[in-house]
C-alpha cells in the first residue's frame, strides 16, 4: 500500500464542518488487508509485500491513539484481520528455522495491539459528552474473545514460543536491542490473552458463546502442551541469572496471577494429573 494513501488519512476528523473519518478510512483499511492474501481452498496465498501490508496495517491502528470511537480497531474487526489473516500468516511464518522472519514478528506486533486490554472506566472518562455519546465498547471487548479463540487454534501458541526461541538460543553476547525487544512483545501477547476473561457460563449460552466460557483453561493447556509455562517458569526464577531475564519479572508475575486468578492455591498444590484443571 503507498504510505502516501495512509498518511492522507492523517487530516481526517469528524464533527459538524468535518470529515467522516470512517468513510476515510475504511477503503484504505480495506485495501491493505485485501492485500495481506486470502484463502484458496484450505490454503492461506500470501500476498507479495505481505511485510509491508503488516506495517500498513500497524500504522493504521495507531491512528485510534486519538479516536475515542476507535474507528480503525472496529474495521479490523468487521474485515476479521486476525482470525482471517494474521494467525494464518503466523502459521506460515513463524519457527520455520533459527532465521528471523520479519512477517511472523509483525504479526506478533500487530496482535500484541490488537488485543491490548481495554480500561474501560478509564476509556469512558475521556469520552466527549456530545460527540461521542454513540460509543459503546461491547462490541470492542467481544472481539477479544473471539481473538484469543482465535490464537487458541492449533499450532498458534506453539508458533509464538518458536518466535521467541532464536534470540534465547544466542550466548548473552551476540545478543542484540532487538532480540529483548521480540521475547518482550510476544510476552506482552501471552499477558494480553491471560487478561481477557472467560464469559460466566450459564445454560442460557449458546454453543458459540459455550466455547468463550472455557477459554482459559485451554489456553493455560496450550501454554503448557506448548512448553511456553516452562520457559515463564524460568524467567521468573532465573536460576542461570540472565541478564535477558532481568526485565521481565514483573510482567511474567502478571501473566501468572491472571491465568491463576480466581483459583485456590491448594488447587495448584494438588496432583493435576487426578484433578481437572479449575476454570479461573
Amino acid at each position: 500500500m503507498d504510505q502516501d494513501v495512509i498518511e492522507l488519512t492523517d487530516g481526517e476528523s469528524d464533527g459538524e464542518g468535518g470529515f467522516d473519518r470512517r468513510a476515510i478510512l475504511a477503503p484504505v483499511v480495506g485495501r491493505v488487508v485485501d492485500a495481506l492474501g486470502g484463502h484458496e481452498g484450505d490454503v492461506y496465498v500470501m500476498g507479495d509485500r505481505v511485510n509491508g501490508c503488516l506495517k500498513d496495517l500497524k500504522r493504521l491502528w495507531r491512528k485510534d491513539e486519538t479516536d475515542d470511537e476507535r474507528t480503525v480497531a472496529r474495521l479490523f474487526w468487521e474485515m476479521r484481520v486476525l482470525p482471517n489473516d494474521l494467525v494464518a500468516i503466523l502459521l506460515q511464518t513463524a519457527g520455520k528455522g533459527l532465521v528471523e522472519d520479519k512477517r511472523a514478528i509483525n504479526c506478533v506486533d500487530l496482535m500484541t495491539a490488537m488485543t491490548w486490554p481495554i480500561d474501560l472506566a478509564e476509556e469512558l472518562k475521556e469520552l466527549d459528552e456530545e460527540l461521542d455519546k454513540g460509543t459503546d465498547y461491547t462490541q470492542l471487548l467481544e472481539s477479544h474473545l473471539h481473538y484469543k479463540a482465535a490464537i487458541l487454534r492449533p499450532g498458534v501458541i506453539q508458533a509464538m514460543f518458536g518466535i521467541m526461541l532464536p534470540p534465547l538460543a544466542k550466548p548473552a553476547k551476540e545478543r542484540t536491542e532487538r532480540d529483548g525487544q521480540i521475547i518482550n512483545v510476544v510476552l506482552h501477547l501471552i499477558r494480553n490473552l491471560a487478561f481477557i476473561k472467560d464469559l460466566a457460563s450459564n445454560s442460557h449460552l449458546s454453543a458459540d458463546q459455550a466455547e468463550f466460557s472455557t477459554l482459559q483453561s485451554k489456553f493455560i493447556r496450550a501454554l503448557s502442551e506448548s512448553h511456553t509455562l516452562d520457559l515463564l517458569l524460568t524467567i521468573a526464577t532465573n536460576a542461570d541469572f540472565d541478564p535477558l531475564f532481568d526485565g521481565w519479572n514483573t510482567l511474567v508475575l502478571e501473566i501468572f496471577y491472571l491465568c491463576f486468578r480466581g483459583v485456590k492455591p491448594s488447587s495448584l498444590a494438588g496432583d493435576q494429573a487426578k484433578v481437572s484443571v479449575p476454570r479461573p
